[in-house]
């Protein structure tokens, strides 16, 4: 385990559920119960959707603070610089912590060697010894302390940097007002109201915004939802989670793109009814909803291409509200610690997001 994974072990509060703020380097989460598929055995998942890629080797650092990777935007650039400037503190506060480690620890068993090798300092052996150990105890301790504080200082900041360039990628000038920060989280209502995913237990959020689109208000965050199955918590949904009002009235529509085996559908299908399947999007809901699936939407619906990044998404239309959970990959939920920042997973939200903000406009 590494320091960094050994910090975050530390000071990350318990409902964190998102893998870089618990280790950097993770095995993919244990996959949930299949939920059950209704009579007529609806596949969830899509043939054509990319599976993801097997593990590579991380790449090395860049050298000398030079960026070895192509950016096709500034801001995503940043991101990179901002990554370099935190692993520079974490590297050379990680240095200095093994030399004064080193150092403790050399006090400590010289503190128990030396008075024993000196017959004048034998009589007070024991206590020369467990003096050494208490000097070097306490400084590694202390030195400890203010190591976490500055290590967790530098990685608030790439944090707060991260959100700030790839939000000014992401979201440009296509929204206004956009407010919020990567403390901010979501009520646990505020997505089992969607009524996805069936008897969850656990919901963590992070990277809370809201912004105001086609005279509306959208809140989006990063999110992550787990069911409680026995003694242990199973994730039903990973992504990016977002909603906003509508003026829609009638019974739920639900519409789901299919993804690869990684994808997680939605675990609350019972009692709904098809109204539509193909290879990549199934559709649930009441006699109506042809009012709401226009040929307009449907045209919207189909530009959606999941793959290795984008896993799936679930559009749940309820009344007064619409709730998009984009399902994600590590490779964008996960913020670049110790390896080069890769812009092709934002890149990909980038346009998913454009797609999903065309959507809203044709529902409402």
């Amino acid at each position: 385990m590494t320091d960094i994974e050994e910090k975050k072990n530390d000071e990350v509060e318990e409902e964190s559920d998102f893998a870089d703020e618990i280790k950097p380097v993770a095995e993919p989460a244990p996959a949930p119960e299949a939920p059950e598929e209704p009579e007529d055995q609806i596949d969830l998942h899509s043939e054509e959707a990319e599976e993801p890629e097997e593990a590579k080797e991380p790449a090395p650092a860049p050298a000398k603070g030079k960026i070895t990777i192509e950016y096709p935007d500034e801001n995503l650039g940043k991101v990179e610089l901002a990554r370099q400037e935190f692993y520079k503190v974490y590297r050379k506060s990680n240095i200095v912590k093994w030399v004064v480690t080193a150092v403790c620890l050399l006090l400590i068993v010289c503190g128990w060697l030396i008075p024993n090798a000196i017959a004048a300092l034998k009589e007070y052996s024991m206590i020369i010894a467990l003096i050494a150990c208490g000097v070097g105890l306490v400084t590694l301790l202390v030195f400890n302390y203010f190591w976490k504080k500055n290590v967790q200082t530098a990685m608030n900041r790439y944090f707060r940097e991260y959100y700030e360039y790839t939000n000014a990628y992401v979201f440009a000038d296509r929204v206004n007002n956009l407010e919020g920060s990567i403390d901010n989280k979501i009520e646990d209502e505020e997505l089992k109201n969607c009524d996805l995913y069936k008897d969850i237990g656990k919901v963590g959020s992070r990277a809370t915004y809201t912004f105001e689109y086609d005279g509306k208000t959208v809140k989006v965050c990063d999110a992550a939802a787990q069911v409680i199955a026995g003694k242990a918590l199973h994730t039903v949904f990973v992504g990016k989670y977002l909603y906003t009002t509508n003026e829609y009235k009638g019974s739920d529509i639900l519409i789901y793109f299919k993804g690869n085996k990684r994808a997680l559908p939605p675990t609350n299908l019972a009692g709904r009814k098809v109204f539509s399947d193909s290879k990549n999007i199934v559709i649930y809901g009441d006699k109506g909803t042809e009012k709401v699936i226009t040929a307009r939407v449907r045209e919207a619906l189909n530009e959606f291409k999941t793959n290795k990044t984008f896993v799936d998404m679930a559009i749940s239309i309820r009344e007064g509200m619409t709730y998009f959970a984009m399902g994600y990959e590590d490779d964008l939920m996960v913020i670049a610690l110790e390896k080069p920042f890769d812009p092709n997973p934002t890149v990909q939200y980038a346009g998913d997001l454009r797609k999903v903000l065309k959507l809203i406009a044709l529902l409402k």
